[in-house]
């Protein structure tokens, strides 16, 4: 058996743990281990440690906070993907950080006077 341990850039280490054919006849978690072509004569079996930033934010997406937010995510994103597809927010117009932001609080508020005006018009039949 050997053990070759990969760090990645996440921040995780993956071990992976390598056998002979022999003693993975024996091992309860043979199902899982991955095998090669039908000529391999090792079997190997892969485990990640996760870093502790990740393992923090593990922990905050079981919190009851995250899955309420979760639920309103869907109406946060049809917005952006309606300002991405009719209102041309998919593609900046200028270079830089500061003219995208620039595009992107225009486009929000061209998107925000048209159903305000829709709005009024429907009231006002």
């Amino acid at each position: 058996m050997r053990v070759e341990k990969r760090p990645a850039k996440n921040g995780n280490t993956y071990l992976r743990y390598v056998f002979s054919k022999v003693k993975c006849r024996k091992c309860p978690l043979k199902e899982s281990c991955r095998v090669g072509n039908g000529k391999s004569k090792e079997r190997s079996y892969s485990i990640t440690q996760a870093s502790e930033k990740n393992l923090e934010r593990l922990r905050f997406e079981e919190s009851e906070y995250f899955r309420e937010r979760m639920k309103i995510r869907h109406r946060i994103e049809e917005k952006n993907g309606e300002l991405k597809e009719a209102y041309g927010l998919r593609r900046a117009d200028s270079r830089g950080l500061f003219a995208m932001k620039l595009q992107m609080y225009f486009t929000g508020f061209v998107a925000n006077v048209k159903r305000i005006s829709k709005l009024t018009e429907l009231v006002t039949q």
